[in-house]
């Protein structure tokens, strides 16, 4: 299994970066001699797609709490 060496996250097989620190995977659990490598910034920076699953949960969030509150209304009606 690869193991991030600057968090010591472990990943499932086929991963090949730490998707929060942005640094090489290593094949082994890492005991701290291991050397960081350091990945370059994709053209659009990291924030990109961060930006973009933020937006998400955000429209989620709004989406869950209006249900609830239509919910609640109805239960309170009903009684």
């Amino acid at each position: 299994m690869p193991w991030c060496p600057k968090c010591g996250a472990e990943f499932r097989a086929g991963f090949t970066a730490c998707n929060t620190c942005h640094v090489k995977l290593v094949g082994h659990k890492p005991d701290g001699t291991e050397k960081i490598e350091e990945l370059p910034p994709p053209p659009g920076g990291w924030q990109t797609e961060s930006r973009k699953k933020q937006r998400a949960l955000r429209v989620l969030r709004a989406l869950t709490v209006l249900l609830l509150a239509l919910a609640a209304v109805l239960l309170l009606q009903g009684r």
